[in-house]
Formats: structure tokens, C-alpha cells, sequence
């Protein structure tokens, strides 16, 4: 499993389709289905809709099935596209799923994407994207606690670290 930030409509193309050479899946927000045309082509990119703000159990298992089959999945830890280009708090939903989970977890930053197409603008700009990866985060310790709020909140914050730990310096 791969968890990167997320700034972007650029986000799953870049990480999905640029670097790793299967296709992946995604969780987006169930809204984005029913926009017509967008809805198919994501649906199409191995995407599946979640209803946020509530615990999605068809959401869920389709998290699951997705790993149980063997495929990658991508999760944007902060559930949602940054309004400002700075990495956001990550959601505890998150660190649920990948306590459930229990799979390797491989962070990445992605850049640029905020400059080319940040949230708000109906089209994107050119612009200089990339992806870095780092080494698989330890979480063996944290799946040792008991499954509860606080144990999914040292996850995001691990999570978030290592991604943090991967941006590039501003010179």
C-alpha cells in the first residue's frame, strides 16, 4: 500500500499511472461518481467512492478487497486535496484502515501537483510534478495496541512523518 499527500486532481494520475506499472486503486469521495463523465473515467482508473464522514462499510471492503486480490491501493491519508499546498493532518479513518490492514506501507510525497491544478481551478497548468518514495514505515509496535482512537492517531502521525520527511527542501 502506498500513502502520499494529496493536493491535487493531478494526484492519482501522477502516482497511479506514472510510476507504478499496474493499475492501482483509489478511495475518492463519493460525490465525484456522480459528475458525469468524470465518475466513468475514474471508476475506470480503478477508483471506488466512499461517503465521508461515516463509517463506509462498503468502502471498507472494497479496501480490503482490493488487498485480499493482490492489487496496489493508494491511500491520501488526509482524506481530502489541500486548500493551501501544505501537508494537512492526516484522518484517523486512515490509520484504521491500515491498522486492519496489516500490510506494507510505503510513503510517498508528491510535488508540484498543488502549482499545476490546485483545488478551486477548473482546468490544470503546466507544470514540473513529481514522486518520491521512501522506505516501508514500521508499524509493527502500533498493531501490538489495542484497535481504538488513539492507536489509529500514532499511525497518521507516523504516516504523516515519513511523508513529511520526503519533501523536498525550498532553497
Amino acid at each position: 500500500m502506498v500513502v502520499a499527500n494529496h493536493a491535487s486532481f493531478l494526484d492519482p494520475y501522477l502516482i497511479g499511472y506514472t510510476s507504478v506499472n499496474r493499475q492501482v486503486g483509489f478511495m475518492a469521495k463519493d460525490e465525484l461518481f456522480h459528475v458525469p463523465i468524470f465518475g466513468s473515467i475514474i471508476r475506470y482508473c480503478g477508483a471506488f467512492p466512499v461517503k465521508r464522514g461515516v463509517a463506509d462499510q462498503t468502502a471498507i471492503q472494497n479496501f480490503h478487497d482490493f488487498l485480499h486480490a493482490g492489487k496496489p491501493l493508494v491511500v491520501f491519508v488526509e482524506g481530502t486535496r489541500t486548500l493551501d499546498g501544505q501537508l494537512q493532518k492526516a484522518k484517523k479513518g486512515s490509520g484504521m484502515l491500515l491498522y486492519n490492514a496489516k500490510v506494507p506501507v510505503i510513503p510517498a510525497y508528491i510535488d508540484g501537483t498543488f502549482h499545476c491544478w490546485p483545488k478551486g481551478k477548473l482546468l490544470p497548468r503546466p507544470g514540473n510534478t513529481s514522486v518520491t518514495y521512501g522506505p516501508a514505515i514500521e508499524l509493527t509496535d502500533l498493531y501490538q495496541s489495542p484497535p481504538e482512537k488513539p492507536t489509529y492517531e500514532k499511525i497518521v502521525i507516523r504516516v504523516m512523518d515519513a511523508i513529511a520527511r520526503l519533501k523536498p527542501v525550498q532553497g
